[in-house]
């Protein structure tokens, strides 16, 4: 279909493979178009895909993105692009976005109109860019409008429909889930926000005064992961031992330069870490010869003395993974670079990061964990703030004895009816 000029959307309950469909397509799509854009709409999910932001690839600063959305002049905001970014607007065949359901309406048709004027297809959807959308807008949504942005769904842009009239590839299978028949049942309702008394009753039987060691708590916010993870770090009571990240910026300013670092890639600026500390591993530079991708869980168990050609040397850490088999791996982990892609043709790298591919694991945020198979969670949900987070949270393990919650109020479990008939719609032509 892409090859044939058919733009495409990839859509799917959680667990169903969509990023997986994207890394298997990419390089295919790499030998039509080389210079197609590779893109997500946050920065972890870009990562994982070897991507950008959308945001980047289009050149969009904050102040152009409310120009873009708005009705201004296509001109004007035109003028307000990097000479790169209208190159590559004008020169790549093909467009991928995954996390499209994180995407604002207002903004999509906003590109629209600027992908028309530079490729001078003033008739033709993105001005003849064919592309390939994946996501699921039962799970996380546009935040909520600001300026110009309409805090609608991309589904609900002028362009949409355009772009791919009643076509989806819906995959209903999901791999994660695949092994508990029960679970995925509930899982089903849960995304569509209806829950049997029964069911309900089964998560209720799965809140704990206290939860399993091994598992990560779930919030709903930054700061109160944050505050978890510190507490359980400073309760072990052990000499800490501080990891600072080595960052080079290339021609950034240095606030733009950690931004964009911070944005684009999973390691800390410092970490802190000692003996007992749970951790994270934050990239995948050991699944080919260690099998641990990023999300494997482990414990420090101690630090060795690692040294440089350069002549410096660390204490770095020594880490037991748990694999799937229940088996453990000792890594002697090592710094790793940490690298995000420039968008212009002068430079391979805007900025990178030196720094130990960890991050505490006590806790994490849903939209961190999106994406992500984890082994135990335990959900801590007080102050979910927008549709399918308890959704989207849930469905981060396999099983439902792997899921304990702190409280439960099925109230929480909510959808937005909007997405719901979208993809009703969508099953019943695919179907």
């Amino acid at each position: 279909m892409l090859e044939r000029g058919e733009s495409v959307f990839v859509t799917g309950i959680a667990g169903s493979g969509k990023t997986t469909i994207l890394k298997k397509v990419l390089p295919f799509l790499e030998v039509l178009d080389p210079r197609m854009g590779v893109c997500a709409t946050t920065g972890v999910a870009a990562s994982l895909l070897g991507g950008v932001t959308l945001h980047s690839w289009l050149g969009l600063v904050p102040e152009v993105v409310l120009a873009v959305a708005s009705e201004l002049d296509v001109e004007d905001v035109v003028a307000r692009l990097p000479l790169p970014a209208r190159l590559r607007i004008c020169s790549a065949r093909f467009l991928i976005v995954d996390e499209i359901s994180m995407l604002d309406a207002a903004l999509l048709d906003g590109v629209d109109r600027l992908c028309r004027h530079l490729r001078r297809a003033p008739s033709t959807p993105l001005g003849g860019i064919v592309v390939l959308f994946c996501g699921d807008f039962l799970q996380l949504a546009p935040v909520q409008g600001q300026g110009a942005l309409s805090g609608q769904f991309s589904f609900q842009a002028d362009v949409w429909p355009m772009l791919f009239g009643p076509r989806a590839v819906v995959l209903t299978t999901a791999g994660r889930h695949g092994a508990d028949a029960e679970f995925r049942s509930l899982l089903l309702h849960m995304r569509r926000a209806e829950l049997t008394p029964s069911e309900e009753e089964l998560l209720r039987s799965r809140v704990v005064a206290t939860a399993p060691d091994d598992a990560v708590y779930l919030y709903s916010t930054t700061e109160a992961a944050k505050v978890r993870n510190n507490k359980c770090l400073v309760s072990l009571d052990q000499p800490l031992v501080t990891f600072v990240a080595e960052d080079d910026y290339k021609q950034l300013s240095d606030r733009h330069g950690k931004q964009l670092l911070a944005d684009y890639t999973k390691a800390e600026y410092e970490m802190k870490l000692c003996v007992g500390a749970v951790v994270l591993l934050a990239c995948n530079a050991y699944v080919h010869a260690h099998g641990l991708s990023a999300g494997a869980r482990g414990v420090v168990i101690g630090f060795y003395t690692f040294a440089e050609k350069r002549g410096k040397s660390e204490r770095l850490p020594i880490v037991d993974f748990l694999l799937p088999t229940a088996a453990r791996r000792r890594l002697f982990i090592k710094r790793e670079m940490f690298c995000v892609t420039s968008l212009s043709a002068r430079d391979k790298e805007a900025a990178t990061r030196r720094q130990v591919p960890l991050v505490l694991g006590w806790a994490m945020t849903i939209h961190k964990a999106q994406g992500m198979t984890l082994d135990t969670v335990v959900l801590s949900l007080g102050r979910v703030f927008t549709f399918a987070m308890v959704y989207v949270a849930f469905s981060r393990v396999r099983r439902l004895q792997d899921v304990f919650w702190l409280s439960f109020d099925a109230s929480r479990v909510s959808v937005c009816r909007r997405a719901l008939e979208f993809h009703d719609r969508l099953h019943r032509i695919t179907s």
